[in-house]
């Protein structure tokens, strides 16, 4: 009997991908596989895709937008091998990637995730690899921010989704959701908040910590998180910031949680971003901020100052022109050797009590 010949047994460069698929596994390698794909409007539930074509040529994809909406009466997006795809064993990765983030008991990932693409039976399945870290913000104002990478911090995830063929039955329905009941010091943090937030700023969870209430909260605007800040300062709300407000996605992420630190005496301690937004507001144009650092009694600023730019307007101005700081303290004032006409400057700052 003859030998079956390497290409008859080899697995095949491209994955068949013709079918049809309902959405599913919400979360962030759905949002990467969508964000790659072009294909945002399968992003709600009970959405539907469907695929035609030759992966060894090109791929059209149909979306059904949620379950009130007919099927497309033409793609949503057709894909071209060698263009926006490759295949290799079976597995077809996209050339595209996602600018993406990852929440980890290591912290805050941002980075970039590749999509991959393979047959999961008679469904769909979506890989993810992501790789990113934490990153510090030197300068933010409104939608532009520069950071950089923090040492250390690298990480590589790879994770993976199904979405079911039409035809395989939905799962059994189990029993609805019930939330678990909030707190009492959570439902009276809720209706505190609900009248500081302002409308330009968003809450999302709640949640006990150590006889405290941690909350996650988002704004589009950075002057929303300034005026927000100020909001819990007049009312008398404690907190302490866990994750300052970080630029991702087109809003400001951030975490603050709420209550008396019985470890702390100090009074009003605000995020390092509204220290910074209140220098930013302060200084003349010849002066940049490169960073602020939380020094636990205090804050610890590092500006970049060009010139001989006098730094006296701006130390009045600190320490008479803003309600925030009752003490601010000339650290250092150094020429740059690796930089011609650039000096680093670094202030101690401390805020007012109340």
């Amino acid at each position: 009997m003859a030998a079956a010949s390497p290409s008859a047994s080899a697995e095949p460069d491209c994955p068949g991908l013709a079918g049809h698929y309902r959405v599913d596994g919400f979360g962030p390698v759905l949002g990467d596989a969508l964000g790659v794909l072009g294909l945002g409007m399968a992003g709600f539930r009970d959405s539907e895709v469907k695929i035609t074509g030759n992966t060894e040529q090109s791929l059209s994809f149909w979306v059904r937008s949620g379950l009130s909406s007919p099927m497309a009466s033409r793609p949503s997006r057709v894909l071209t091998r060698g263009v926006d795809y490759d295949c290799a064993a079976g597995v077809l990765t996209l050339r595209g990637s996602a600018e993406s983030t990852r929440q980890t008991d290591a912290g805050f990932l941002e980075g970039r995730s590749i999509v991959r693409l393979t047959r999961s039976g008679a469904g769909l399945g979506i890989a993810a690899e992501f790789s990113g870290g934490q990153r510090s913000t030197l300068y933010s104002y409104d939608s532009a921010r520069i950071s950089v990478p923090r040492l250390g911090t690298g990480r590589t995830l790879h994770e993976s989704i199904r979405w079911p063929g039409v035809q395989e039955p939905r799962p059994v329905a189990s029993r609805p959701y019930e939330p678990v009941p909030e707190s009492a010091q959570a439902g009276d943090l809720r209706r505190r908040l609900d009248a500081l937030l302002g409308g330009a700023v968003r809450l999302g969870g709640l949640d006990d910590s150590g006889g405290r209430v941690r909350a996650s909260l988002s704004a589009s605007q950075a002057e929303d998180v300034v005026a927000f800040e100020d909001r819990l300062r007049a009312a008398g709300l404690p907190y302490t910031t866990t994750r300052a407000p970080i630029w991702s996605n087109n809003q400001y992420f951030m975490e603050f949680l709420f209550g008396a630190d019985p470890d702390a005496a100090r009074g009003w301690h605000p995020s390092v971003f509204r220290v910074q937004q209140e220098i930013d507001r302060l200084r003349s144009p010849m002066v940049s901020v490169r960073k602020v650092e939380d020094a636990g009694d205090g804050y610890v600023a590092e500006l970049d100052v060009i010139g001989s730019e006098s730094l006296v307007p701006l130390l009045q101005r600190l320490r008479a022109g803003t309600s925030i700081f009752r003490d601010v303290e000339l650290l250092d004032d150094a020429e740059q050797t690796d930089r011609r006409n650039l000096r680093l400057v670094r202030l101690r700052l401390k805020t007012a009590s109340g």
